[in-house]
């Protein structure tokens, strides 16, 4: 709806509440548009006006100048009545006679206009207020209900008290109580005490190795620049070689007499 004018929109608007039940859909049209050209033939204007292609086009639907909304514009002394020009129920474009009156020294893009307005099938004016014509909300009903208020309380509740365990705890008299004492770890603990053996058995002895062997491929990859790739290749079949026996057993020796030449005598 970008490019129309602050009439274009008003007239519009009037005209998609006053043909609401023959083209339900045109205030959709309208605002999926956009203006083409506009003329002012001095006895009114037309405003050509091109729906979005991409916008379904209605099956069925008037064709003509329909729409009984009338305004005052500029300072013609009578009204001009403002159709919309469809066709199978496709809005073309926004169509005003003057009933003679000369229009053409009247800028429509700018002049000043008031009293939009309808007439219905007796010949009676019928003002055309926006604000009026919008169907009310359904959702005012639910906000008259006062459900979601909570009762009124006519006496105040009493005071919470705990009696619980933990209010004897918290008592200034209560005697004083132990913790028990920590629990030892349902896992033996694995860290050497000073002077102690390291661990040689199997677990122990590939985590130490996979550490050491990821530790190598680091250092040659940050220090002495091998690939990235290379390093990963590395480690992944010094990882499957250290898990052979024989070699496990080799280091197993290794770490043995390494200890037995580290303790003293």
């Amino acid at each position: 709806m970008s490019g129309y004018t602050r009439l274009e929109r008003a007239l519009m608007d009037a005209l998609a509440h006053d043909l609401r039940g023959a083209i339900p859909d045109l205030a959709g049209q309208f605002e999926d548009s956009r203006p083409s050209q506009r003329r002012n033939s001095g006895f009114g204007l037309f405003t050509e006006m091109i729906v979005d292609r991409a916008r379904p086009t209605p099956t069925s639907g008037p064709t003509g100048d329909l729409g009984t909304v009338h305004a005052m514009i500029g300072s013609l002394p009578d009204p001009i009545a403002f159709r919309a020009r469809v066709r199978n129920g496709v809005l073309l474009g926004l169509l005003g006679d003057s009933y003679g009156q000369d229009t053409r020294a009247i800028d429509f893009t700018t002049v000043a206009f008031d009293q939009v307005f309808t007439v219905d099938a007796q010949g009676q004016s019928i003002p055309f207020e926006p604000a009026r014509q919008m169907p009310a909300s359904p959702l005012r009903d639910l906000q008259r209900h006062n459900d979601h208020r909570p009762p009124a309380h006519t006496t105040e509740p009493p005071p919470l008290r705990n009696v619980g365990a933990l209010q004897r705890v918290q008592e200034v008299d209560a005697p004083a109580r132990h913790m028990p004492p920590p629990q030892s770890p349902p896992f033996p603990n694995t860290i050497p005490s000073p002077g102690g053996k390291l661990p040689t058995d199997d677990a122990s002895l590939l985590i130490g190795l996979w550490v050491l062997i990821g530790v190598v491929a680091l250092i040659a990859v940050t220090v002495f620049g091998l690939p990235l790739a290379m390093g990963i290749v590395f480690a992944i079949f010094a990882g499957r070689a250290v898990r052979d026996p024989k070699i496990l057993a080799r280091v197993r020796k290794i770490v043995d007499g390494w200890q037995s030449g580290l303790s003293p005598n």
